[in-house]
């Protein structure tokens, strides 16, 4: 058993598994078809499938922002809070910084080989403020959201495609529309759920941070309206995405129906839970590309429109990564000026005391 986690747990073999599953799709794909589709795509599709993808990703956005800013003592002036305090909260949740924070954890989710290292970032950047258990639970709901729209669709055109897909497929997808019901209502009632034993096998930090992830989503239950928000604009937020994959497919002349995506692409994203492969990179593609043809789209139009869901996010990605920058160079800077002022009161300090 240690051997085997070992194995799965080692880079090699993702790097390993990334570079054999692109070797296959590029063996089996012509390569060149798919460069000319992408070559000759109808810029002007390109351009409307790209706004519809920053509307979408402005639902991301208002699912995590109408979470964070409900909870209890989270962007809200408390009545203890200095007005300096209360002025950092209103700054840190405006809905300006939480579009910048998002689009710079895209940066490092989307750009770099990181996993889930957007929310990561975002956890450290916030939870130092508000504590990590609050950030991390307005992630989740905000992750569930969408992940439980994303079902939705999934079951509304598993149920429309029930004759290609077969009923074993939509049995699935009604599976795993209840699993994220369920989801809900277990994040939801957490305080409840979690027990004293699981406090006192678990260390401190662990502790504090469970804990205050429960009683945000407990806090969540007085806020009824913030939940159904999140929930609707996180399933409006994914059919506006699977809209933005029809437009791009329909740039390179592709007339494929939304039904296919909204099938097809949840189980493409579950490629990247697979740990023989960097992200599923490689995997997913391979998924994708057989799912398309398998709907009676080429194989060189497939890996094309493969490609260009992979490269959705990207100008959104270098978006964030020039929010990034700007950011860390202006916290350098704050930091150059604290020393500067430090230096300047303690050589005045010097001559007042000579």
């Amino acid at each position: 058993m240690t051997i085997a986690r070992a194995v799965l747990g080692s880079k090699w073999l993702r790097i390993g598994g990334t570079i054999a599953g692109v070797a296959f799709l590029v063996h089996n794909v012509d390569m060149g078809s798919a460069g000319a589709s992408l070559m000759h795509a109808d810029w002007r599709w390109v351009s409307l499938a790209l706004a519809l993808t920053a509307v979408a990703c402005l639902a991301s956005v208002f699912e995590w922002g109408v979470l964070l800013r409900s909870s209890a003592g989270i962007g809200t002036g408390h009545p203890a809070a200095t007005a300096a305090e209360q002025r950092r909260h209103h700054h840190l949740f405006s809905w300006t910084r939480l579009s910048s924070s998002y689009l710079q954890s895209l940066f490092f989710a989307q750009l770099l080989p990181a996993g889930v290292g957007g929310d990561a970032m975002r956890t450290v950047e916030m939870g130092k403020v508000v504590g990590h258990g609050k950030i991390l639970a307005s992630l989740a709901g905000s992750r569930m959201a969408g992940t439980l729209g994303m079902a939705c669709w999934g079951l509304a055109a598993a149920v429309l495609l029930r004759g290609w897909i077969g009923v074993g497929s939509l049995v699935g997808a009604c599976v795993f529309a209840g699993l994220m019901v369920l989801a809900w209502m277990a994040a939801l009632a957490a305080d409840r759920i979690v027990g004293r034993r699981v406090f006192e096998r678990s260390t401190r930090a662990f502790v504090r941070t469970l804990v205050s992830f429960a009683q945000t989503f407990s806090g969540y239950r007085r806020h009824p309206h913030a939940i159904v928000q999140c929930i609707i604009v996180g399933a409006a937020g994914w059919g506006v995405n699977i809209l933005a994959l029809d437009i791009f497919a329909r740039a390179i002349g592709v007339d494929i129906s939304w039904t296919v995506f909204a099938v097809a692409i949840p189980v493409t994203l579950v490629a990247t839970l697979t740990p023989f492969s960097v992200n599923g990179l490689g995997i997913r593609e391979g998924v994708l590309v057989g799912m398309l043809a398998h709907a009676g789209v080429s194989a060189a139009q497939s890996a094309a429109i493969a490609v260009l869901v992979d490269v959705q996010m990207l100008p959104f990605g270098i978006l964030g990564a020039m929010l990034w920058m700007r950011h860390r160079r202006r916290d350098a800077a704050a930091s150059v000026g604290e020393v500067a002022r430090a230096e300047a009161h303690a050589i005045h300090e010097v001559v007042t005391a000579a």
